[in-house]
This record gives structure tokens, sequence and C-alpha cells, in this order.
């Protein structure tokens, strides 16, 4: 399990165990859309960026690496769903089931994420490939945003304490360890103990990968799709020379 521990306001803030079964049934249905859509962003932005005659090549290439990377992660969890009668009241144990298949839907979105990208850069290089990302993360954090608002029953407006309820359910948040917390100043800090992809680089000896300015444009989007008001700042991120430990940092405060 993929937790978060959160330092301030605790009572209010739900991670992923604390979901009933209807609710996780919920997010699943979220982020396989999710998953879904942003492979979709991908595509267009491509075509935006580059002409359809070389993204059709560029996603034949992406989906033969995704295709058997997705296959081979859900393929344990589709028996055991499609089997389970709704008339079968949910135990633990289907919980647990839920949990995992909505963290490994989460695990195939990052690998979406990655072959996209390095199908871009091998064929239009590092800039391009940057450019296009960009463009996609500002979209679905926006997209994010406002299904998660509607996930919690929240409004747009819904301040720090929204944005910390609602920083939770984001895909990238149930694969990977953070704390949230809100400093002496009312702003609220997120912190990521992990990164799956800086992980990878790292056992491979490889530099961190720069993502602080797709970082800003996605967190800002999505914090601004929660609430106007917010303002986000990096406090640290790849390129900046990091800990072994240190990940990405980022400061919410209201304007």
């Amino acid at each position: 399990m993929y937790h978060t521990n959160v330092t301030s306001d605790a009572a209010s803030v739900r991670t992923l165990s604390d979901l009933d079964n209807k609710e996780l049934r919920g997010l699943l249905e979220i982020f396989a859309g999710n998953v879904l859509v942003h492979y979709g962003m991908w595509f267009t932005e491509s075509v935006h960026k580059l002409g359809l005659a070389q993204t059709l090549g560029l996603e034949s290439k992406a989906f033969q690496l995704y295709a058997p990377l997705a296959a081979k992660k859900l393929a344990p969890h589709l028996k055991a769903l499609v089997e389970q009668s709704p008339a079968v009241s949910s135990s633990p144990k289907d919980d647990a089931e839920l949990i995992a298949l909505i963290q490994d839907l989460a695990k195939t979105w990052v690998a979406s994420d990655g072959v996209w990208f390095q199908a871009v850069e091998a064929h239009a290089g590092m800039h391009v490939a940057k450019e296009i990302n960009d463009r996609c993360w500002a979209n679905f954090a926006a997209l994010e945003a406002t299904k998660i608002l509607a996930f919690l029953g929240l409004e747009q407006g819904c301040g720090l304490s929204g944005l910390q309820r609602a920083l939770e359910f984001r895909t990238y948040s149930v694969i990977n360890a953070h704390t949230t917390e809100f400093l002496e100043d009312g702003s609220l800090l997120l912190t990521f103990q992990e990164c799956r992809v800086q992980n990878s680089r790292r056992r491979k000896k490889m530099q961190d990968y720069p993502c602080k300015s797709a970082g800003m444009i996605e967190y800002s989007n999505f914090a601004a799709f929660i609430d106007s008001r917010i303002t986000t700042e990096c406090v640290y991120c790849p390129p900046d020379a990091l800990a072994a430990d240190e990940y990405c940092s980022w400061r919410f405060a209201m304007s």
C-alpha cells in the first residue's frame, strides 16, 4: 500500500484505504478514463506539433511498447473483477483488490507517458518531447482536478484544505509516498518521498529527469482549478541538486 502521512487537518483528509467499496469502484472508473485520455492527449498534441503522418508512426511504436506492459500489469486483476458477483457483499479482500487495481492502473499511466515521451524524443529530440509533454500535463492536471472535485463533492474555490484533500487522489499520488503539511505561515507543503520515474533512472545510474518545468505547469494548473486564488512554488525538483532521498517538493499559498 502506498500511503500518505498527513500532518495537518488529518480528520478531513482521506486516502485510498479510507474509501468504501462503492467509492473505490467509482475511483477505478475515473482512473481508467484518465489512462485513456492521457494517451489520447499525447497523440493529439503530437499531431499538432509534428503532423498526422509522423504521429501515426510514433503511436505505433509507443503502443507496441505500452500494450505488453499494460497487459502484464492488469491481466491478474481482470478475471477476478469480472467474475465477482455484484450480489455478493464486499469484503476487506475485495477492497484490497480494488486498491491494488487502481494503483496498477496508475502504473500503466506512468508507462504510457514514458513510452510516448521516448518515441517522440527518439524521433524529434528532447526539446520537442518536453514541449509536447508540458502541454499534455497542463491539460491533464485540469482534467484530474475537475474529476477529483466531483468525486469528493467539493466546489471550486475550496481553498488549501480542499487542495490537500484533492492531492490524495491524483493518479501519481496513489503510487508514490508523500506528505502534506500546513506550515506556520498557512501555506501547504507537498513533498514526495519517492518517485517511480526517478527511482528507475537512479537504479540505472542515470541523471534525474529534469521535470521542474513540467511540474510547475502541472501543479499550478491543478491547484488553480481547485481554487484560482492558489499560487504554486517549487521548493525543489530536478534538475536541482538533490540528496539521495529527495525527489520534489511544492508549496501552495493563497494569494
